[in-house]
């Protein structure tokens, strides 16, 4: 699957954007310091700035998209349809819900009201997951 994907996008396959894609399934949300930490005992040589140079390269390809919420650090998902992230104040758990019309119906109204031409839609909704409540 992810070789298919990594050729589509014109970049090579590798061990280490083998790991870090597999990583980012895996785990949904991940930041980069997870993807190494989780990764180093299977590729001991690869170091964060391959991490970090790699994840740059898929971003650039639109395989993965930076997720961006205030006070964390960032983390690395799969590009899908458009959804909402659902974030846990004291365990940092993100879930994703998909309301695809609202989203962009949301942007629409957002568009016409502003006269901006959005080009990206993030949204997040901050409580606590049912394990910590």
């Amino acid at each position: 699957m992810f070789e298919k994907i990594l050729k589509q996008n014109n970049l090579k396959i590798t061990p280490q954007r083998m790991a870090i894609l597999k990583e980012i399934e895996k785990n949904g949300h991940i930041s980069i310091e997870e993807i190494y930490e989780n990764i180093k005992e299977t590729h001991p040589s690869m170091s964060l700035a391959t991490i970090y140079k790699n994840l740059t390269s898929m971003q650039e390809a639109r395989i993965i998209v930076e997720v961006k919420l205030p006070n964390q650090k960032q983390k690395y998902e799969f590009i899908k349809q458009p959804h909402i992230h659902l974030v846990c104040e004291k365990c940092g758990n993100i879930q994703d819900i998909h309301f695809d019309s609202s989203i962009k119906a949301l942007q629409k109204i957002c568009e016409k009201r502003t006269l901006y031409k959005i080009k990206d839609v993030s949204v997040a909704l901050f409580g606590v997951c049912p394990e910590c409540q």
